[in-house]
């Protein structure tokens, strides 16, 4: 039995050991391990699926690798709101997200979060990473962060899928107030409020707006808080310093519906040119036509003629009706 779990564990190991390439460039990696994860109930709310540390070496020189594949772009979205450092700023990447510090860089693409520890990676080291992880797939970000004020407190915000995240980052909102079920979701970000105190502002999504009409009655019950609804979408402020702040943070929530008209795509049929050029061409297979079968009924009667024939049935009768009565 021991030799057996001791088997199963080796598997397991093996089995996270396949996310991360053997090689990025010149860095050669090394002995691999599960990534550590700080919430794991609420990454795997998120959709967690397999994890990986490992370290890389280039002669003397050494950094690491933890990498988490997630179900989908929005919960690795979700993880890279926790997992970015409270000093980090954003960094530049080809596509995705990106923060970082003096330590270390954290990335999220497509269903995957990196952190690379005492390392910046260059885009081809990235792109190659990209190309060669399992089970990689690329989706569209929640739209929900953009309803969100601007003048919250740098990475402070978070994502909520479900009622783990909620009770890590706003407990004081009951699950069966937010409604889960409706496939709800929520970010939530720190303002700075009088005497230093920062207001929580969180904003519901949901599918409908008669859900959020819905929603908005238990939210207003939550103790210490106010909500409103715009839309879709309901929000609410948290242990806020004065009513004064939580009503103005509240009243730059605005939803606004986006609709997406079709434009007509302009092609070679709308271009008059080309309509004249192909009746010219039209024009000129046509001519060629008449001149390909004039040529060949008169090569088939010199044929004729030549074959031997009378030929009298070419001949015009004429029957010289003129004259007569």
């Amino acid at each position: 039995m021991k030799i057996a779990s001791l088997l199963f564990v080796a598997i397991t190991s093996l089995a996270h050991a396949a996310i991360l390439p053997d090689t990025i460039g010149e860095w050669t990696k090394g002995p691999a391990t599960v990534a550590p994860v700080a919430a794991p109930k609420v990454w795997k709310e998120y959709g967690l699926q397999d994890s990986e540390k490992a370290p890389y070496t280039s002669g003397s020189k050494t950094y690491t690798i933890s990498a988490y594949r997630f179900d989908d772009a929005t919960g690795a979205f979700a993880a890279f709101d926790e997992a970015r450092p409270a000093n980090a700023k954003p960094a530049d990447v080809s596509s995705g997200l990106a923060a970082a510090n003096a330590a270390e860089e954290v990335v999220q693409i497509g269903n995957y979060l990196f952190v690379f520890n005492d390392y910046r990676p260059k885009p081809e080291e990235l792109n190659h990473i990209i190309g060669t992880v399992p089970l990689y797939a690329q989706s569209r970000l929640p739209t929900l962060p953009k309803y969100l004020p601007e003048g919250a407190e740098p990475n402070s915000e978070r994502y909520v899928t479900g009622p783990e995240s909620l009770a890590r980052f706003a407990p004081s909102i009951p699950p069966s107030t937010a409604a889960f079920h409706f496939d709800a979701e929520a970010e939530l970000a720190k303002y700075p409020g009088k005497g230093g105190k920062s207001t929580t502002l969180v904003v519901f999504t949901y599918p409908t707006m008669e859900m959020a009409r819905d929603r908005i009655g238990h939210f207003q019950q939550v103790p210490g808080a106010l909500a409103k609804r715009s839309g879709p979408l309901v929000a609410i402020a948290l242990d806020a310093a004065s009513p004064d702040d939580a009503e103005r943070l509240l009243a730059r929530v605005k939803y606004q519906a986006e609709v997406t008209i079709p434009e007509h795509a302009p092609t070679l049929r709308d271009n008059p040119v080309n309509l004249f050029w192909n009746l010219f061409i039209l024009c000129l297979v046509l001519a060629g036509i008449c001149v390909l079968g004039g040529v060949m009924v008169g090569g088939f009667r010199i044929l004729l003629r030549r074959s031997g024939a009378s030929g009298d049935g070419d001949q015009m009768i004429s029957l010289h009706l003129s004259g007569r009565p």
